[in-house]
């Protein structure tokens, strides 16, 4: 629990991240995902309840759990007179790892930032959320923090961070901080949606794509047929959309698929697929937070 100004912000939160996965903590902002990670980091101390990491409870003193955490923020900071490689070594120094110019190098190449040289205040916003991962990266931790990592980022940097996630994935125990859903479904193994300071819902992406599945069917015929939509009755569906020789239907909630199959099957045309359309996180989300 954690509260500002008598008023409860986190509200008997239970996390519990698997080794090797990327957990996606989503929630509209303000949902308390920042203070999350503030409590994690020791950057603010909490009302009631306990943090542990590898099994250790953490203490607000106690700050040698941290090398063991690499932490992307949404805007990062950097020292305007240095380049990558300075900034590299400086956040070795931190850490009081030795200077390694080869483990520099490779995490530089592995952000696709390997030979650029000029100072980091001439750099993309792209270019320096992945420095951010890089100096995350540096000291090798088994854990890494992203909070909105993506949330300033054009599509085309966006893509760069989640291509890095992915490259990542099952070699970093991975908390991903985020309102970006579309972004979740692509790198996470489970997510955790948060609102108003609770956990409302977690479970993996794959658990949560067959729990909700939606009531609109694709149907693909083996040939076009240009009157196919008329042979359908109108009034036990919302919507019939027609694409070629595919029919995409959204069932009335008082319909079933059963209903759908037999009026296919009378038709007695030859169907190639059925496919039941599975809900969005992003429409699972807005269920979920009404």
């Amino acid at each position: 629990n954690k509260s500002y100004n008598n008023q409860l912000v986190l509200k008997n939160l239970t996390l519990d991240l698997k080794q090797g996965e990327v957990y996606g903590f989503i929630g509209m902002n303000g949902a308390g995902k920042t203070t999350t990670i503030n409590l994690i980091m020791s950057l603010i101390q909490k009302d009631t309840g306990e943090i542990k990491v590898f099994d250790k409870k953490i203490e607000y003193t106690n700050q040698t759990y941290k090398s063991h955490i690499g932490f992307v923020p949404d805007v990062p900071r950097f020292p305007k007179h240095m380049n990558a490689k300075e900034y590299l070594k400086y956040t070795l120094e931190l850490f009081k790892k030795d200077y390694n110019k080869e483990l520099i190098q490779s995490t530089l190449d592995f952000v696709s930032l390997g030979n650029v040289d000029k100072r980091i205040h001439t750099y993309s916003r792209g270019m320096k959320q992945r420095l951010a991962i890089a100096q995350a990266l540096i000291h090798d931790p088994e854990i890494l923090i992203m909070d909105e990592p993506t949330s300033a980022l054009d599509p085309l940097g966006r893509k760069d961070v989640m291509d890095i996630i992915l490259k990542l994935k099952g070699s970093k125990t991975i908390f991903y901080s985020t309102h970006i859903l579309d972004d979740v479904e692509k790198v996470c193994d489970r997510v955790g949606i948060l609102h108003q300071g609770e956990l409302v819902l977690e479970d993996s992406i794959e658990n949560l794509q067959s729990k909700f599945t939606s009531n609109t069917f694709k149907v693909t015929f083996a040939n076009e047929y240009t009157d196919i939509k008329s042979l359908f009755k109108k009034a036990n569906y919302i919507s019939i959309e027609q694409s070629m020789n595919v029919i995409t239907f959204t069932l009335k909630e008082d319909k079933s698929s059963q209903d759908l199959l037999k009026e296919i099957a009378k038709l007695e045309v030859e169907v190639k697929e059925i496919k039941q359309m599975t809900k969005s996180i992003e429409e699972i989300f807005i269920e979920e937070t009404k």
